[in-house]
Parts: structure tokens; sequence; C-alpha cells
């Protein structure tokens, strides 16, 4: 444990500024093998004592390798051409093996973005938090079970000694998580490094591990580099923002500073790009004939665990009893955490799974056991777009042919229309007829999710399942893509079925929203109506957890002062 720190005054009773607890300066970082391009370019900034600074940047903005550079983890291949990194102190570049070991876990933690692969899957979690205190808190290793326990107990998870013997499998993303927070505490570091550290996790999980991080500050005087594209969360928690592009620090600032007065057109970009619910903003109100296009009539839908040896197997209702409909060109936007159905839902839509009992009227028609040219007619009018852009798109084929794929199994297209179907699709989407010839790999995040809606396009449907587009994608590259929807829901008449857990989006896109809990709809509306009057808790509990990017409407800032002036209680 860290001494307390006072930040108002020395030894002879004058203010002091608190010292940094991280100082890079001037780092410059390459890969020969490629060239030899900067990839981080003279980028400098500092964490103080008891500060959260947000490292803010894109895909390949460098922010990830510098916070890797940190703790001497850069991937291989890379390495620094010049500057210095001190952590707590101790001169990175250049530090021996022994020292940055010691380093690691000791003065500074780290928390990954996935838990899942930083964890090891055949050793109990209480095992390797017992790993970590052996190395790093020698003052503990007469009572390391004791230990194990009392981080699982400080990163709140309950029945700490009974989840200290469970395997990360059976554990849920923000207990995972939370156990990656134990880790990194185990040698009460003097500062942390969070690399996307809520990405993947639902709004409410989200906002527990966030509100934990600013506790750890607060009660351990450590400091936290956190690195994200989320500038939601930024607003909430940082109390000042470094920003990043393309291997340069652009902007540096009090995190109320930089979203008041931004001083760097790329910073301006991105706040300009953050999704917002606006209340005073017009209804979206399709226009439309009032014609049903999709009625859903208690649906129901379960899945059965694999038996094992020590196993009977288990049973998970994903959808019960869900009813609801959707208008001709408008959006219904279905919401809910993972595991709440809305997934599988929009899969047995696109008929991609089999309903369990319950009817699917596409048109007035009953399809939900469409077979042969009935189900081939289906597929034709309902597409999907999925979550992730590169996982759904075959690395093997050409772009030509990835977007003109349902034309020609639908026989819709002769083989030798391919190229110039293939030219039309792209241009719809906003991307050159070039792209024909390139592969997946050749791509970004926000090309290859252009690349699955022209797909989708192609076979001219009148519905479109939008499985989480969005939520893998950079803050500018979302709204782009969200834009590219509304477009061409116009364009074309389209229906969406826009399934997310980001609010944000889903108020952007929808008409109508359903917000689904554990398999049911427990609250069903318009739009407006479910954000400014939610009736179920559960809906009421979904908002309360969003990150509105307003430094001014922080939930876990207890005062827009300097952070040492701010922090000096115990856990909120």
């Amino acid at each position: 444990m860290t001494e307390t720190f006072n930040p108002h005054e020395s030894e002879a009773g004058t203010p002091v500024k608190p010292r940094s607890v991280l100082e890079i300066d001037g780092l410059t970082i390459d890969f020969p093998a490629i060239g030899g391009k900067p990839v981080v370019n003279n980028a400098s900034l500092n964490v103080r004592e008891r500060e959260i600074v947000a490292l803010v940047g894109e895909s390949g903005s460098g922010k990830t390798l510098t916070s890797l550079a940190t703790l001497g983890l850069l991937p291989g291949g890379a390495r620094i051409v010049s500057g210095s990194i001190r952590v707590d102190g101790i001169d990175v570049v250049g530090a021996s093996t022994r020292t940055l070991r010691q380093l690691r876990g000791g003065q500074a933690g780290m928390i990954f973005q996935e838990p899942m692969s930083s964890l090891n899957p055949v050793l109990t979690v209480g095992f390797q938090i017992a790993e970590a205190v052996k190395l790093h808190a020698p003052e503990h290793r007469g009572n390391i079970g004791g230990r194990v326990v009392d981080l699982l107990d400080a990163v709140g998870i309950a029945r700490a000694a009974e989840v200290a013997e469970q395997y990360p499998h059976q554990l849920s993303g923000g207990m995972r998580q939370r156990v990656m927070i134990a880790i990194a505490l185990a040698g009460t570091p003097r500062l942390l490094i969070a690399d996307e550290p809520t990405t993947a996790l639902d709004a409410t999980v989200q906002a527990q591990v966030l509100e934990l991080m600013v506790s750890i500050t607060r009660k351990l005087h450590t400091s936290i580099l956190i690195v994200t594209h989320d500038l939601g969360v930024v607003a909430q928690l940082a109390d000042r923002v470094v920003v990043m592009e393309h291997g340069f620090v652009r902007e540096e600032a009090p995190t109320l500073n930089l979203f008041d007065a931004p001083s760097h057109s790329y910073t301006r970009r991105l706040l300009a790009a953050v999704p917002r619910i606006d209340k005073n903003a017009p209804p979206r109100i399709a226009a439309n004939d009032g014609k049903e296009l999709l009625r859903i009539e208690s649906l129901r839908k379960t899945y059965v665990a694999e038996r094992r040896l020590f196993n009977r197997g288990s049973t998970v209702d994903a959808l019960r009893d869900v009813s609801f409909s959707v208008q001709a060109g408008r959006t219904l936007g279905v919401v809910g955490e993972s595991g709440s159905g809305k997934s599988t839902l929009g899969h047995i839509i696109a008929r991609l799974t089999d309903s369990d009992g319950g009817s699917v009227f596409f048109e007035g028609r009953d399809v939900t056991n469409a077979t042969g040219a009935s189900l081939a007619r289906l597929r034709k009018d309902i597409q999907i777009i999925f979550q992730d852009p590169f996982g759904s798109l075959d690395p093997r084929m050409r772009i030509d042919e990835t977007v003109t794929e349902p034309l020609i199994s639908q026989k819709l297209i002769a083989p030798k229309e391919v190229r110039d179907k293939a030219a039309e699709l792209l241009e719809t989407v906003g991307l050159p007829a070039g792209f024909c010839d390139r592969l997946p790999h050749e791509l970004s995040g926000g090309q290859r999710q252009r690349i699955g809606i022209a797909r989708a396009l192609g076979t001219r449907p009148k519905l479109i399942v939008c499985d989480e587009p969005v939520s893998a994608l950079d803050v500018s590259i979302q709204a782009q893509i969200l834009d590219l929807l509304k477009r061409l829901q116009r364009e074309f008449g389209l229906t969406y079925i826009y399934i997310a857990h980001g609010l944000e989006s889903v108020h952007a896109m929808s008409v109508d929203v359903a917000v689904m809990q554990q398999g049911r709809i427990v609250e069903y509306g318009p739009r407006d109506r479910i954000f400014d009057e939610p009736s179920h808790p559960y809906t009421r509990q979904l908002l309360s957890a969003m990150m509105v990017p307003d430094p001014r409407q922080s939930r876990f800032r207890e005062d827009v002062v300097e952070p040492w002036k701010s922090r000096q209680g115990g856990l909120s």
C-alpha cells in the first residue's frame, strides 16, 4: 500500500503539484520489417498520482502500442526507436528482464480488453490470483488463500471463497473482468493500465466496472491510464484526456476543457461523431401505409447444454412467448444485455435458427416452417447484417464474389454479371468499384461492414436484420454506418430490425423499441416514450447505466476540479 499523499502542501506548508507516476517523453515506435514508418511518433504524456487519464483514438492511432510499451510488452517486430518511459521512477526503455518482471504487477498492473483470452482456462481464478500474490506481495505469502479472497471481495465479487475455486468459463464477462482487476491489484501497484476494459461488456456491467476503477483511485491512491475509443466513458471517468491520431498526440487537456472547447480538428470530428440522445430531437417516423410486414406470435426457443459425464445438461430459455409486429418501412430497435435473447430472435426471423414454438408471419404468410421454394423466396426478402464484419466474410473470397454470392445462389444473376453487379452494389454503399479485386483482410473495419451491407442489399430485400452492426467499430465509423443505413432505408423503402445493446445507436435508428430481458419483451412502444417515460424497472436500469458523453453529467466525478483535490475519501 502506498503512503497517503497530501496534495495541498509540502513540508514547508507551500502548495505542491503531485508527481507523475508515468512519464512518456518523445516515444517513437516502428516495425522495421514493414518499412520502418513510425506507428507512434514522438508521443509524450504523463499520469499524475491519483489521476485517471484517458488515451483516446481510433483503431490504428497508436494508443494500444503506447500502452503496451509502458510495460515493455510490445509485440514481436516492434521496436522503440527513441524516447523515454518512466514508471514510478523506473526507466522502462532498455530495462533488464528482471526489472520488467518486477515492474509488471509490482509498480504497474495491466487490465486487458478481453478477460476470457487473458485468463488461463485450465486454472481456477483463485490459483491465477495467487500467482500474482506470490510474485508481487511477499508480505502475504503466509496467507495467500486469505489474500485471494480479500482481493476478490475488494473488487465486488460475492461469495469470494466459492468463486476462487471456479474456472474462467464459469463466470460472466463482468466477473471475469473483476478477476483481471483483482490480479492487477495483487501487488498494490501505483499505476493501472486498462486497455479498452469495458468494450465487450453490457451497459450495466460497464458502469459497475468503471465505478470499481474510480473507487480504486480513491481507496488505494492508484493512478489509471485508460485506453479507449468510447468518449462516453472518457467524459464520465477521466480527469484528463490525451488524443492520438496516426501515431501523433494531437491534443491533451482536462476533460471538461476538451469537451467544451477542443483545439484540434481531429478531436472536434471525434466529438461530433458521438451518438447522443437529444430529447429535443424530432421523432423518427418513417412514411408508410400502415401495412404490416412482419408479425411474431408467442415465439419460443430453448437451448440444451451438452450432457457430460458429471453433468446431466441444463436448459436455457432464450425466448419466452415473444410477440410483436413491424410495419413496412419502419425500424424496430431491439435492445437488451447479453443473454437477453435479442440475437436469437434475429436469427429466427432470418431463418438461420429454427424456433421451438410460436409463429412468424411475413407479409401475412406463415413462414415459421417454410421449406424449399418458399424458404428460398423468404431468404431473398429477409437478409441479415452481422456484428463482426471480419468474421462474417470468407477470407478467401474476393469482394465481388462475396457481395454477389446471395444473388448467384438465388439464381438472380448469371456468373458473367458478377463484376458489374458487384461494382453497382459497392457504389451504393459508398465504395469504389476497384474494391472488387480485394480480399477482406485488405479492408478496414468500416469498409468490411459496408461490404456486409452491400451483400445484404443484393437481393433487394424487404427486411434486414441488423445484429449489432456497429458495436465493433470506432465512433466516427459508427456514425458513417448509421448514416448509410438511414440513407438506404429512404432510398429503398427498407424495414429494419435493429439489434443492439448500445442505447445511443438504438435511439438514432429506431421508430419503435422493444426491450428484452431474459428471453422476454418487458417493454415495447414508440422510441420517445421508451426513452423519456420508461415504465419497466429494467428499462430504467439500462437508461441509467448509459455513459453520457458530457463531463458535467458524470456519475463518478465528485467535483469538476483537479483529481488530487477530489479523491480523498474511501470507497463510495
